[in-house]
C-alpha cells in the first residue's frame, strides 16, 4: 500500500471501531501526539491512551482533504464520535502521519482546538 492508502485504511479501521487493525498499522515505537496534550510514546502507551477515551458506540472520521509527499500524509478531517448513551461529539482536526520504511505509522500528530475539544467531549 502507498502511504496515503495506509492512512485511508487506518481511518477506515477507526470508522469500523476495529482497533486491532488500527494498532496493526502502527509501528511498535509509534509516537502519537494530540497537540496540545502530552504525546503517547510506543504502542502500549497509545493503547492505554485510547482505553482512557470515553466508550464509543460509533465513529465517523470525515476526510475533507488528504495529501501525500513521500512517507508523509496530511489530512484535514472532522472526527465525529457517538459516545456511550448516544451523545454526539465532533472535532475538527489537522493530522500528520509519517510512515516508516516498513509502511507502518511511526509518528501521528493531530492538531485541534482545545476549547472545541472541551466543549464537545468534557461539557456535561
Amino acid at each position: 500500500m502507498t502511504p496515503q492508502e495506509t492512512v485511508e485504511a487506518f481511518i477506515a479501521a477507526w470508522n469500523n471501531l476495529d482497533m486491532e487493525s488500527a494498532f496493526g498499522m502502527m509501528a511498535d515505537d509509534v509516537v502519537w501526539h494530540n497537540i496540545p496534550l502530552e504525546p503517547a510514546n510506543g504502542i502500549e502507551a497509545v493503547q492505554a491512551m485510547m482505553e482512557g477515551f470515553p466508550p464509543m458506540e460509533g465513529c465517523n472520521w470525515e476526510t475533507h482533504a488528504i495529501a501525500a509527499n513521500g512517507n508523509t500524509v496530511l489530512t484535514e478531517r472532522t472526527d465525529n464520535f457517538i459516545l456511550e448513551g448516544g451523545k454526539k461529539a465532533s472535532i475538527r482536526v489537522m493530522g500528520t502521519f509519517e510512515l516508516n520504511d516498513e509502511g507502518k505509522i511511526q509518528n501521528w500528530r493531530d492538531y485541534f482546538d482545545g476549547a472545541e475539544f472541551q466543549r464537545e467531549f468534557l461539557a456535561g
